[in-house]
This record gives structure tokens, sequence and C-alpha cells, in this order.
């Protein structure tokens, strides 16, 4: 696996904000010798999720350039952001969704701001 597409599973996987859980998983690639599967995961530690419902997404794809490491990762690192933007926005609008659904008499009292 080429290091700067390894580098940037590692980013995003180490990126938490309180509160969450993030995961990657390879395997080898079913379909192409030297390529992988990829699946990212992202769900709420244990400490939230006896608050509220279970919110945990993941996506997967695979790779096309990781091969023996000798061509440019650059097409599988593009794929790996939009993957990334993907998933981030499937969770934050379900993790919403479901706050919204858990604590809608509460989240409805606002105040302004003078």
């Amino acid at each position: 696996m080429h290091q700067d597409f390894k580098q940037r599973l590692l980013t995003w996987k180490n990126d938490l904000h309180p509160g969450e859980i993030k995961k990657v998983f390879v395997s080898d690639s079913p379909m192409h010798q030297g390529e992988y599967l990829i699946r990212l995961e992202k769900g709420l530690s244990g400490t939230l999720t006896s608050k509220v419902n279970e919110v945990k997404v993941s996506n997967q794809f695979l790779t096309v350039s990781q091969q023996h490491g000798q061509q440019d990762s650059s097409t599988d690192i593009s794929h790996l952001n939009k993957i990334i933007y993907s998933l981030e926005r499937e969770f934050n609008d379900l993790y919403e969704q479901i706050m919204q659904e858990t604590f809608s008499d509460k989240l409805n009292r606002y105040a302004a701001l003078n």
C-alpha cells in the first residue's frame, strides 16, 4: 500500500471528536491481486449510544492504483476523499435526524441572544 494513501486513512481514523469512533478495515481485493477493499466505519461511543439510538455508518470501495506501489496513488486518494466526505455527511444527517427524534421536545426551546 502506498504510504500517502495509508497516511490519509490513518489521519481520518485518528481525527476524532468527543464521542466518535472511527474504524478502517483493509482486505485484499477479490478482483485484482495487489489491490485492496477498504471499509470505513464511523459511529458513536458507548457512552453516547446509551442515550441516543445507534448511529453508525459505513462505506467501502476498491482501490485501483495500489498494486506493487508502482502507480501514482492520487486516483485512490481522490476517491478516498470523496468516500470520506460522503460518509461524514451521511453520519451527520443520521445523527441530526436521531437527535431530533429523541429530543424533539427539548430541542424546540430557544432563547434569543440580546
